[in-house]
Parts: C-alpha cells; structure tokens; sequence
C-alpha cells in the first residue's frame, strides 16, 4: 500500500495519530488535538482513548448483514486478512476497519476490500 491507495482523511488520520504518539513517546504530556478547535467557544471535549476489543482475528470468516458494515450493498462473507486498531481508533469502539477477500455463494474466494464494520457484529463462522 502507498500513499495514492489512502484518501486524504486516512492520511491526516494518520499523520494526526502518528503525531499524537510522538508527542506520548516524547513524555510532553500535551497531546495534539483530536479535531480543531470549536469556533462556537463552547468547552473542548477531551478524546479518550479506545482500546479495541474484537472477538475475530485473521484468516477468521464473518457474515455482515447489509446494516452492519458501511457502504454495504448487499450481505458480504469476508474471510479476514488484517484488522485495522490503527484507523479503528477513531470509531469510539464501535465500528473496526477490517481488510479482507469476500466469498462469494460459490464458496469462491473474491475481491480483496477494505470493510468499515460494526463491532457488535463480529461473530466467527464456525
């Protein structure tokens, strides 16, 4: 993967994360804002963050219905090669970026897509 396989927000994600961790290494004890600040003058929430908790780990095989994955366009098996706790961490816990090959109803393997899901969905076949 490089940089042209990544939108401009997974990369300003990144580059705000990795900033964040240099600043934690660093021991400055100020980290970098999570978002910019609010123009309103109302008070800044503070990011708290998410250890990600999932219950499938690689080479696992989940079914999505169609509301449990984002950009859903029908159900989708997904036989899963990465999860992603780096860009997941922006999710609040709940949903989890997971890169995987679909399966198709031939049991065939498919396409490789990245899959924005729903955390409360995972469950391993099996």
């Amino acid at each position: 993967m490089n940089v042209f396989d990544l939108s401009p927000a997974q990369i300003r994600n990144r580059l705000i994360l990795r900033a964040r961790r240099a600043a934690l290494a660093a021991g400055t004890g100020r980290l970098p804002p999570a978002r910019p600040p609010n123009r309103a003058g109302a008070a800044a929430v503070a990011r708290v963050s998410v250890v990600l908790c999932v219950s499938v780990a690689p080479g696992d095989v989940v079914q999505f219905a169609e509301s449990d994955y984002r950009y859903a366009d029908g159900p989708l098996r997904l036989r899963i090669v990465r999860v992603r706790p780096d860009l997941s961490e922006w999710y609040d816990g709940e949903w989890v970026w997971l890169e995987g090959v679909e399966i198709g109803p031939d049991d065939q393997d498919g396409a490789f897509r990245p899959v924005l899901a729903r955390v409360a969905a995972l469950r391993a076949e099996g």
